[in-house]
């Protein structure tokens, strides 16, 4: 079963967009649920063009505080076709959609395994980060394309069924 086990590093690669001519303004960040949040930092006097971009269908991740926190913030972008983001998160997207869709790719990262898994390793620092170099080292098990877009659509289609119970419930506490 571990045969179609797959590094990050083969299936990722780094982007480093800056904001040169300062012109996308839109801030997000990442939480630790695992979402884009808009920022709320006063930016002010800011100088945006040391800003990274991000794009529709790339990811963010946080890799500071992994062990303190027992999670890893990572998500990928879908609310906006572009932003921008602190100089201090890692930016990436998949490298190749017809060996790992994206959207499979981010159900990985939403599980708690991978979370647990990023806490063990980033444990030996002082701060409880994850150099760049670790991260990239983590597998994942990486099905057929085929495989991929099954797994997808079933959990879209049980994800948007809790949503639609959880309005029904709602409006029958209204």
């Amino acid at each position: 079963m571990k045969s179609n086990y797959r590094a990050l590093s083969e299936l990722i690669e780094k982007v480093d967009e800056r904001n040169d001519d300062g012109a996308i303004t839109e801030l997000i960040g990442v939480s630790i649920d695992k979402c884009f949040i808009k920022s709320v930092a006063n930016t002010n006097g800011t100088d945006l063009s040391k800003y990274k971009i991000i794009r529709k269908n790339e990811f963010a991740v946080s890799l500071m505080q992994v062990s303190r926190d027992s999670k890893i913030p990572v998500a990928r972008l879908e609310d906006y076709e572009v932003a921008i983001m602190s100089p201090a998160y890692p930016i990436f997207r998949v490298k190749d959609t017809r060996k790992i869709l994206p959207e499979y790719l981010d159900m990985w990262f939403k599980r708690p395994e991978f979370d647990r898994e990023a806490a063990f390793i980033a444990v030996g620092g002082v701060r409880g980060s994850m150099p760049w170099e670790e991260f990239v080292k983590m597998k994942l098990p990486v099905p057929t394309i085929e495989k991929q877009l099954e797994i997808v659509n079933s959990y879209k289609a049980i994800t948007e069924r809790i949503a639609l119970k959880q309005k029904i419930n709602d409006n029958l506490v209204a």
